[in-house]
C-alpha cells in the first residue's frame, strides 16, 4: 500500500505566521493613528476650553459716557474689573433710526481703563437729545458687553 503524505501541518504554519503578522501590522496602524487622533483632539479640546473659561473671565464695564458738543463726539469709558486681559474690537452705537459700527481698538490690561472718543472734528458723531444710544463693545473672543445712555 502506498501512503500519500499531506504537508497539512507545514501550510497550517504558514497560515498562522502570515495571520498574525497581519494582526500585528493592522493593531500598530490602528494604535498609530488613534494616537494622532487623540493628540489633534486633545489639542482642539485644550484651546476651546482655554477660549471658553477665557471668556468667562471677561469683565468689561462701560462706566462713563460723556456727550461732547464742540465737535460733537462721544467719549465711552471702558474698565477691565476681570482677571484676564482684554482686546475690545468693536464699538457699536445704536439708536432707534440708525446704527453705527466704529471699528475701535482697546487692549485694556486686568483692573484697567482707558476712554475711546467716537467722533472728531472731521467726523463728527451726530447724537440728538433725548434720544438712547445702545453702546455694544466686543471683544476679541466674541464676548459682548452692552449699555444704554441717553444725552440730556
Amino acid at each position: 500500500m502506498m501512503k500519500v503524505r499531506a504537508r497539512k501541518a507545514l501550510s497550517s504554519v504558514i497560515a498562522g505566521a502570515i495571520l498574525l503578522t497581519a494582526t500585528v501590522l493592522m493593531g500598530t496602524g490602528l494604535v498609530s493613528w488613534s494616537n494622532t487622533n487623540l493628540t489633534s483632539y486633545q489639542a482642539s479640546l485644550t484651546n476651546s476650553y482655554s477660549t471658553n473659561v477665557n471668556k468667562l473671565n471677561e469683565n468689561l464695564v462701560i462706566e462713563n459716557v460723556w456727550f461732547v458738543t464742540n465737535p460733537q463726539s462721544l467719549r465711552v469709558t471702558l474698565t477691565n474689573v476681570g482677571n484676564e486681559g482684554l482686546n475690545v474690537t468693536d464699538i457699536k452705537l445704536q439708536t432707534s433710526s440708525s446704527t453705527q459700527d466704529t471699528p475701535q481698538k482697546a487692549i485694556i490690561m486686568p483692573k484697567q481703563q482707558t476712554t475711546i472718543q467716537i467722533g472728531n472734528s472731521t467726523s463728527p458723531y451726530l447724537w440728538q437729545s433725548k434720544v438712547p444710544i445702545t453702546i455694544t463693545a466686543t471683544t476679541v473672543r466674541g464676548t459682548i458687553f452692552t449699555t444704554q445712555v441717553m444725552p440730556s
